[in-house]
């Protein structure tokens, strides 16, 4: 019994965080986890408490009211701050070498683990040694 109420303890902040609050609609969040939040290190707009994030969810909610799209809303911040606001960069450009280095550089290791693991051929004088003594007879 004492396990789940650790196990509560523990989970219980991390399901209480993924609610969004009732005065902003789950649409706002769910466009601000996509953002950065260009004063905290290593938080969305969606999760940080600043005053700068609460206004970006606040002008988000904002643009959702007057018909923008979320290309629109994104478009506006990246305008505002440059694309480093945006969580997962495009893929064009130099960071495209960021989505395809990795997968490059799996691939050169896939194929170069195969090529050191692959069996490699006898020399001839090995086989025709080995077939002569197995013909011997034992002694």
């Amino acid at each position: 019994m004492r396990w789940v109420v650790l196990l509560m303890a523990f989970f219980l902040p991390a399901l209480a965080q993924e609610a969004p609050p009732p005065d902003l609609p789950p649409e706002v969040f769910r466009i601000a986890r996509e953002l950065r939040c260009p004063v905290c290190q290593g938080e969305s707009a969606a999760e940080s408490n600043s005053g700068v994030a609460v206004e970006m969810r606040r002008i988000i909610a904002e643009m959702l009211q007057e018909g923008k799209t979320e290309e629109e809303i994104k478009a506006f911040f990246v305008e505002r701050y440059g694309e480093w606001i945006l969580y997962a960069p495009p893929r064009r450009g130099v960071t495209l070498w960021v989505w395809v280095l990795p997968v490059l550089g799996l691939l050169l290791l896939g194929l170069g683990l195969f090529a050191y693991f692959r069996p490699k051929p006898l020399p001839k004088e090995l086989l025709e040694e080995a077939e002569r003594r197995l013909k011997e007879p034992p002694r």
